[in-house]
């Protein structure tokens, strides 16, 4: 098990100093939440780092980070040599960084997209500041992106993609809206489970998985409810943590079906998420599958115990939604199923079409 933890990361408040003591050079491309910018005043930031370099700076990534929004960057910077991409913001500004970030060694990350070609073997070096805690994009192999031309989301994936070095300011965590917050601490609690469950797993992967599964339990409630600066560093590193796990197994089908859910419902990808939970725990645990027997005794939890706590966590913070809930009707089930790719048999629970189906009638 060859297993390897190669970007920098740090855990201290954004600022120019530790921008500096990274080393970003002349040239910066800086993608951005404008939220993050204006309520941490980072046009400030932005200033002072211009004074004896050049920036540029684009604030207007979308959720799933579209190919058209990756486009226009890569139009408008194909002349200049960039020496660093910055990314501040949740998982869909941290994807577009990472994929931007090998589009101009000669190889169009279409292509890398859609496997017609690896991945170039450089890049341009990428520091990613997440804002939001769940997605573990800051740490994974993989860039989650969106093909809007023709409404397919899927992944670019391999090690030169994950970023360079990590910071971690748990007050830019605080700062979103509660929904967003809890939603998204979801988003890392299917990250730990699934890369548990998942036939691509291993004991460290494990050992970490539980480690996050207990921190959500703890300390996503406080964080969200009482904006607790403590409980959400704990989220904020437990996020990365399973951007680690993502890199060395893979999610299960939760992961696969919201792809084909969140065009569909123009929903958010922790928002089809916390709907599928809701027929893939009921599947497994109809099933017996030894797989979440094994995680919920190292929870010490049966695991009804186990699919009781995460209905509670949902109901407590107020995100208990169902596939109804998204707009997604009973009628559309089997067109859904047949539009699910990608690797499905690293779930150990599927089987086939069949499978998808009774999970998306459960998640109802």
């Amino acid at each position: 098990m060859n297993y390897k933890i190669q970007p920098e990361v740090l855990v201290a408040p954004l600022s120019f100093d530790v921008l500096e003591s990274i080393g970003i050079g002349n040239e910066v491309l800086i993608l951005s939440s404008r939220s993050v910018e204006i309520s941490f005043k980072l046009d400030k930031l932005f200033s002072r780092l211009s004074l004896n370099r050049k920036l540029h700076i684009y604030n207007h990534i979308r959720p799933d980070a579209p190919f058209k929004d990756l486009d226009i960057i890569i139009q408008e910077q194909k002349k200049n040599h960039l020496d660093y991409i910055i990314a501040i913001g949740g998982g869909s500004v941290i994807d577009a960084a990472k994929t931007l970030s090998i589009s101009f060694e000669g190889i169009d990350y279409k292509d890398v997209f859609y496997k017609r070609a690896a991945p170039p073997v450089n890049k341009i070096p990428v520091l990613a500041i997440p804002t939001t805690a769940g997605t573990g994009a800051e740490l994974s192999f993989g860039a989650i992106v969106y093909d809007n031309y023709n409404k397919i989301k899927g992944g670019l994936r391999g090690e030169v993609i994950q970023p360079n070095a990590v910071l971690i300011d748990a007050r830019l965590h605080n700062s979103c809206p509660y929904k967003l917050k809890a939603e998204v601490g979801f988003d890392c609690l299917t990250h730990a489970v699934e890369t548990y469950i998942s036939k691509k797993s291993n004991s460290l992967v494990k050992i970490q998985s539980i480690s996050c599964i207990k921190n959500i339990f703890k300390f996503l409630v406080p964080a969200c409810k009482n904006n607790d600066i403590h409980s959400m560093e704990k989220i904020a590193l437990s996020s990365a943590l399973m951007g680690i796990n993502l890199a060395y197994s893979s999610t299960c089908l939760p992961h696969r079906i919201q792809y084909s859910i969140g065009p569909l419902t123009q929903t958010s990808h922790a928002q089809g998420l916390i709907a599928l939970y809701k027929g893939w725990l009921k599947y497994l645990l109809e099933i017996k599958l030894s797989e979440l027997d094994q995680l919920s005794n190292d929870l010490s939890m049966t695991s009804i115990e186990f699919v009781e706590k995460i209905q509670t966590l949902k109901k407590v913070l107020d995100i208990d939604y169902s596939l109804t809930d998204l707009g997604v009707k009973l009628e559309q089930v089997a067109d859904i199923s047949k539009s699910v790719s990608g690797n499905v048999l690293a779930d150990p629970s599927y089987l086939n079409t069949e499978t998808l189906i009774k999970i998306l009638k459960y998640s109802m």
